[in-house]
């Protein structure tokens, strides 16, 4: 029996609950927050933005060349904040415009946006958005290993010019919180903000997307059939892997494909190939195959250390590297 039935109307019901994750990267050198929940409670938690004359004092002439952009008051306490400044052709596209086309484009495949899992992460004044919307169980990805890859939406937006809008498909690996880009969904609207932005194209980007679901579900089996020996793939990662993202992040995923650990050099300063390099093996990977046995594996400890990258701009530039590193190994297997 509840002694005090107040309590219960100071619980905001499930949907409007909001939950600060633990999740942390940097955008630009700021700090950026991640918060889960329904659209309808974080969609409260996205400020709004507008466009003012670049003046040094509000009564002085404007800046005929430049405007500014501005944080509208989240608070009645709050005043205008300035965030960068753009120039005259700049289109503002809020971040919650952005997110409603998406579900716009979701509801024309008969999928309710308002039962969606959602994450949003917020650099501190809220000017960059990384937007993440999580797909019906009916669209996951079940393989061979059991961990479950789940399809969901990705939005990544800046409000003060520094960065393209971005829109794309991928999966996500619950059991080690992997981010993979593979490819054939990768419907991304990569256009900056001057007057030819429209984001009424943004429902038919999520079409295409989704439509090509089906090609990387049978990329993600091809590479779960192919093996790969571990002497061949050692002369990979001390090459066009190396070359690719460096001497250190090569030996790291060397070593989790080997051992599913980790590793970290113990001397950072020793020459050598990947390969060669002296190392300490750290905490296990979650989920990651010891040794890793097809190209799959692979791909799952490319996304460990892609995903893991502190900077956003990279993290997102290195998953999607992923699929051309395994078309690469691939052919270096069969070359071998």
């Amino acid at each position: 029996m509840n002694l005090f039935p107040e309590d219960d109307l100071l619980t905001p019901p499930a949907e409007e609950m909001v939950e600060v994750t633990d999740e942390t990267v940097r955008w630009r050198a700021r700090d950026v927050s991640f918060m889960k929940g329904r659209w309808s409670a974080l969609s409260k938690r996205i400020p709004q933005f507008a466009i003012e004359d670049f003046k040094a004092i509000p009564d002085g002439p404007a800046n005929p060349h430049i405007r500014s952009v501005v944080r509208l008051p989240v608070t009645v306490t709050e005043r205008q904040i300035p965030v960068g400044v753009v120039s005259n052709t700049y289109h503002l596209a809020q971040h919650a415009d952005i997110v409603e086309m998406c579900f716009e484009g979701l509801r024309a495949h008969q999928i309710d946006p308002s039962l969606l899992r959602c994450e949003v992460g917020l650099t501190p004044l809220g000017e960059w958005m990384n937007f993440r919307a999580y797909f019906p169980e009916s669209f996951s990805y079940n393989p061979e290993d059991k961990n479950k890859l789940e399809l969901r939406l990705e939005c990544f937006n800046s409000v003060d010019g520094s960065s393209r809008l971005v829109i794309l498909l991928g999966w996500f690996r619950f059991i080690c919180a992997n981010g993979l880009i593979v490819g054939e969904t990768k419907a991304d609207l990569r256009d900056i903000h001057d007057a030819n932005l429209d984001l009424k194209v943004i429902p038919k980007i999520i079409s295409k997307g989704l439509v090509k679901v089906k090609a990387d579900l049978e990329r993600l089996r091809y590479w779960e059939s192919v093996s790969v020996g571990l002497p061949k793939f050692e002369v990979w990662v001390d090459g066009p892997l190396a070359k690719q993202w460096g001497k250190k992040a090569a030996c790291r995923i060397l070593h989790i494909c080997k051992s599913g650990a980790d590793a970290e050099l113990t001397d950072p300063f020793a020459g050598g190939k990947p390969s060669e390099k002296p190392v300490k093996l750290l905490k296990e990977v979650p989920g990651a195959s010891k040794p890793a046995k097809n190209l799959y594996d692979v791909c799952q400890a490319l996304s460990w250390i892609a995903t893991h990258r502190n900077n956003a701009d990279e993290r997102l530039e290195w998953q999607g590297h992923i699929p051309k590193l395994i078309e690469n190994l691939q052919h270096h297997l069969k070359a071998a």
